[in-house]
């Protein structure tokens, strides 16, 4: 499986029950499927979520430990985490259910976020973002 790392974060928009939602993470691509991969802190958890980029849909939500949650709070510490402890598994997620229906699902998943919530906003760069 060939796997890519994006220079910058970037501010992608994520399918919620809310309708889209902008979250800030890194764009990983493998095999051509583009996921983001974000920490998501809950009220009470915090999570590694990775999302299919095009449908805003999730692949994987990973709890991890408040001591993990200093391993990832910063961008170079965060992509050593994410190559040992996240892409594995999205990759084992890919392998198990097989490219073609991974790239299935995906399409049922953009199709039913577009007539639920319409067209998904586009993505930008972290940095170009105002606060």
């Amino acid at each position: 499986m060939t796997i890519k790392i994006s220079e910058k974060d970037k501010v992608f928009q994520i399918a919620t029950v809310a309708g889209w939602v902008k979250r800030t993470g890194m764009q990983v691509t493998i095999d051509e499927i583009d996921v983001v991969i974000y920490p998501l802190k809950t009220q009470n958890d915090t999570f590694i979520q990775v999302n299919e980029v095009e449908s805003g849909g999730v692949v994987i939500s990973i709890p991890i430990s408040v001591i993990d949650t200093f391993v990832v709070d910063n961008r170079d510490k965060a992509i050593e985490y994410y190559k040992d402890n996240v892409i594995p598994l999205i990759q084992k997620k890919i392998e198990v259910n097989g490219l073609d229906k991974f790239r299935k699902e995906v399409e049922k998943a953009k199709s039913y976020m577009l007539e639920k919530y319409g067209e998904k906003p586009e993505i930008k760069d972290f940095e170009g973002e105002s606060k």
